[in-house]
């Protein structure tokens, strides 16, 4: 006994804890489960509130669902906006007069606070993303005729030869036929 428990003490320890290990568990086995918390009070509610809010806060922000005008934004005031929990997502757009408008999409899994940034018109190329607008081309792409080296719309193309004296060019857009080597 120099060391502490001899192997017999450690052997009737493991089996005393074995056993009062095996009391713990039949008793947790036999105790009745606790009541079930009634389902009424903690039920989410069936509509879910959707907040919406511009920074900077501004006259006349108009929120539309498509081509459906949802409402507007006063200054320091939300628009709030009750729908169906589990609706499905409401993809919006947001405008105001000299700001960029603003696409974006709310969920109605829960009650929801939407805060949308204003960017001004001067201001858009700011905005990750952004691309600078290509200006439009009068013609359609189509070269003007003044330019240096083009030949004018009436005269063939310079590797068409003309054709002999008395035979008439074939009209515009129609190949001409080959010439025979062997005529002359």
């Amino acid at each position: 006994m120099t060391r502490g428990m001899t192997h017999g003490m450690r052997r009737v320890a493991t089996i005393a804890f074995v056993l009062a290990l095996g009391g713990v568990v039949a008793r947790a086995a036999q105790s009745p489960a606790p009541p079930a918390a009634p389902s009424a009070p903690g039920a989410p509610a069936a509509n879910v509130k959707l907040t919406i809010v511009t920074a900077p806060p501004q006259k006349n922000v108009f929120v539309f669902w498509g081509k459906k005008k949802l409402g507007v934004i006063a200054p320091k005031q939300p628009l709030i906006l009750q729908r169906p929990r589990d609706s499905g997502p409401l993809d919006l757009i947001i405008r105001c007069d000299g700001f960029v408008t603003v696409q974006t999409r709310i969920y109605t899994f829960s009650d929801n606070k939407l805060i949308v940034k204003l960017t001004p018109l001067d201001q858009k190329n700011t905005i990750l993303g952004y691309r600078e607008e290509v200006p439009p081309e009068p013609d359609g792409g189509v070269p003007p005729a003044s330019e240096a080296g083009a030949p004018p719309p009436s005269a063939p193309p310079p590797s068409v030869a003309a054709p002999p004296p008395g035979v008439a060019a074939p009209p515009p857009g129609v190949a001409a036929p080959p010439a025979d080597p062997g005529a002359r």
